[in-house]
């Protein structure tokens, strides 16, 4: 497991469990030790570390904040002590950070809370991995040896609508070995087992439940011709990646809803879901132009910029404007900028209308 980027509390309250945090520090450079002292246990920090603390304050106070600035959060203490600490700071396993727990002898760790969507599961793993402890995974696809949708989705990066509802539905058919049907439109890698991989769209209508992975909107419009709307709703469950990168070049000023509509044309040309687009970018003097926040806004995806520096290390590759050079410093920003949030993967290299010019990439999952 890549741990990198990856904030890691580790929360210790005895000296067997100091040196267990320690040691777990040592092997993982991004974590954070938090030894917290009380007049009971009386800690103390031998050398000063960067990446470790000694706190005096409560341990309830403490959680509640690590909550929020944490991505994982291990803790060297009894179960049930993590279990009433945490408990008013529960809410959702798409919020919650990723709760483990270990015995101060590292003996076992168990993936407690977010164990799928938060990734408690792989990172119980991966620390079990590297001080050979047991770990203790307890949701019925990983016991089962089996995928689940949730996993599918995170690995994809991708939407489903109702997703809570969706993920609930698929995976206990897939743990109560009820056939589901997954069909793989391009070239995605994903961990299918427990679901019956279909070859082509026509098997669809022999399954009770089918998950259907594509960022095309085709695909989904032959299902509905083919199948009966009612069917399609109850039955199809669609997932689409986000893979798809844009990189926009315009004028200063432009409209809003001119860029907008520019690139929901260009994406139904394409054969694109608006749903599948991961990041817009553009040059950095573009960093508050308005019609690009605005999109990227309406898209909920982020808004990235690169600088001249960056652009002119690709931008050769493609046709060069020597006006656009004069005004901005390279010869060209849609095309590269979709280079690099690609890693060179373009699929529609250049598209202009009216002052616009959009380039899309996709990412390779």
């Amino acid at each position: 497991m890549n741990t990198e980027n990856k904030n890691i509390a580790i929360v210790c309250i005895t000296e067997n469990g100091k040196n267990l945090a320690l040691q777990i520090n040592s092997l993982i450079k991004e974590s954070h030790v938090y030894i917290v002292k009380n007049k009971k246990n009386n800690l103390k920090l031998d050398t000063k570390k960067e990446n470790v603390f000694l706190i005096e304050e409560k341990l309830s106070e403490l959680v509640q904040k690590l909550f929020i600035k944490y991505d994982y959060i291990l803790f060297i203490m009894a179960t049930g002590i993590v279990v009433r600490i945490i408990a008013p700071h529960v809410q959702s396993k798409f919020s919650d950070p990723a709760i483990l727990v270990t015995d101060e002898k590292g003996m076992n760790i168990i993936s407690l809370l977010s164990g799928h969507m938060g990734g408690a599961n792989e990172m119980t793993n991966y620390i079990s991995r590297l001080i050979n402890a047991n770990p203790v995974i307890t949701t019925a696809t990983d016991v089962n040896k089996k995928s689940s949708l949730d996993m599918i989705a995170k690995k994809l990066d991708a939407h489903i609508d109702n997703f809570r509802d969706n993920v609930k539905d698929v995976n206990a058919m897939i743990v109560n070995n009820q056939e589901v049907g997954i069909y793989i439109d391009g070239k995605y890698e994903v961990d299918t087992r427990g679901f019956k991989v279909l070859q082509s769209i026509e098997e669809i209508k022999n399954f009770d439940k089918v998950v259907v992975i594509s960022h095309k909107n085709k695909v989904f419009d032959y299902i509905k011709y083919r199948l009966d709307k009612a069917y399609v709703q109850e039955k199809i469950i669609k997932v689409i990646p986000k893979d798809i990168v844009i990189g926009i070049g315009c004028r200063r000023n432009t409209e809003s809803q001119l860029l907008q509509e520019s690139l929901n044309d260009l994406l139904q040309q394409h054969n694109i879901d608006s749903k599948a687009i991961k990041n817009i970018g553009s040059i950095d003097i573009k960093y508050n132009e308005k019609a690009i926040i605005d999109l990227a806004n309406y898209y909920d995806v982020e808004f990235k910029t690169f600088s001249a520096e960056e652009i002119s290390k690709v931008d050769y590759l493609y046709d060069k404007s020597e006006f656009v050079k004069k005004n901005v410093g390279v010869y060209c920003v849609a095309e590269p900028v979709a280079h690099i949030l690609s890693s060179g993967n373009l699929i529609i290299k250049k598209h202009k209308f009216r002052g616009i010019t959009i380039s899309v990439g996709r990412v390779t999952k």
